[in-house]
């Protein structure tokens, strides 16, 4: 019923705080090196910085997925996911080991190379030439995983924003998506690996070649 409705999304408000991530598009303008440091990428550092997390407290695992999801699905900037607790152990450690890694994303006929880095439960998106600026490059996308709900509902929350207009928010689940595929299939991870410790064994061509990651990106939807 109306009533119904009205009280279950007034009570899906109460568990978010006042936080408006749209009006912040492009207000990020630091470094990597900057955002790599202590903290996160220009957003929220914390869980409680968004949303209630008391109140979320009180709720299921399952439910807790649903209100995340819910609550920045129609946000034109922000990217939501969730992660278990053991998805998210995997995912960190090998990030943790091996952070950094490029990803092609298509571009007319051809396509733009995009670096990620991993630090602070964090991955940062830049292109491969504000990356080669060292310390000045600008960030197109950062996302933040919170990890306050790991042990009480083994889960973590993932939430990814739009820094800048380069990537539209369908592009930009799909670089999360590929970057998380990428850590947990071994035969991915190995390319990781090699241009991380190996960065000389570490040929492009080979890895456009044999990774394929034009045709997974095609492949891949966005969820």
């Amino acid at each position: 019923t109306a009533s119904t409705t009205t009280t279950t999304t007034a009570k899906k408000k109460t568990l978010f705080a006042p936080f408006s991530v749209g009006a912040r598009r492009g207000a990020y303008t630091g470094n990597a090196g900057e955002a790599l440091g202590q903290g996160i990428t220009g957003g929220a550092k914390k869980l409680s910085e968004i949303a209630k997390v008391p109140l979320l407290m009180k709720e299921s695992a399952v439910r807790v997925r649903e209100i995340w999801l819910e609550q920045f699905r129609e946000k034109p900037l922000v990217v939501p996911g969730t992660l278990t607790a053991e998805e998210y152990k995997t995912l960190r450690a090998s990030a943790t080991a091996c952070p950094m890694f490029l990803v092609p994303v298509p571009r007319g006929e051809g396509y733009m190379n995009l670096v990620w880095q991993f630090q602070n439960d964090s991955f940062l998106y830049q292109t491969l030439e504000s990356f080669q600026q060292g310390g000045s490059g600008a960030i197109d996308l950062g996302v933040v995983f919170f990890t306050e709900l790991q042990g009480s509902h083994q889960l973590v929350l993932l939430h990814g924003e739009l820094k800048t207009g380069l990537l539209t928010k369908e592009e930009a689940a799909k670089m999360i998506r590929f970057t998380r595929e990428a850590y947990m299939d071994p035969a991915r991870f190995a390319w990781i690996q090699k241009f991380n410790h190996r960065a000389r064994e570490f040929d492009y061509n080979d890895y456009l070649k044999e990774f394929k990651p034009i045709e997974k990106w095609h492949a891949m939807g966005s969820s």
